[in-house]
């Protein structure tokens, strides 16, 4: 059973549009990403955290596939965007929702921080896949 047909949301759902609280895994092994950032070949940064957000994203689904999953396998994300404002938010749900499903999105934490390892980098997503 792939985690897309175990995933059960909470009942009202939030009342937040782009909120995702909860998700119910039966079945399957977890696996932990952690520490996945988005940088170009080389190590580059990339142009802008659109850029940025989808080379994350591209890792994401590079580690799952690894593991004969798909980004539709994420239970739970947290995702950490350095300088966390109003428009940073909107590009990265609009950058998410090419990438996941907005109707099926996972448990999901989002923290504004005032840096992470590198100044390279403004994105950082740990995630939990069911496999």
């Amino acid at each position: 059973m792939s985690a897309e047909e175990s995933r059960v949301t909470r009942e009202p759902s939030p009342s937040i549009p782009g909120i995702s609280d909860s998700v119910r895994v039966s079945a399957g092994d977890l696996l932990f990403l952690s520490g996945v950032v988005g940088l170009r070949p080389g190590g580059e940064p990339a142009r802008d955290l659109a850029e940025e957000i989808d080379l994350v994203f591209g890792e994401l689904e590079r580690a799952l596939s690894a593991r004969g999953a798909t980004l539709a396998s994420i239970v739970r994300v947290t995702v950490y965007i350095v300088g966390l404002t109003p428009e940073r938010l909107s590009t990265y749900r609009a950058v998410r929702d090419r990438w996941i499903d907005p109707e099926h999105v996972p448990a999901s934490t989002l923290v504004g921080v005032a840096a992470l390892y590198s100044d390279a980098v403004t994105i950082e997503i740990d995630a939990i896949a069911a496999v």
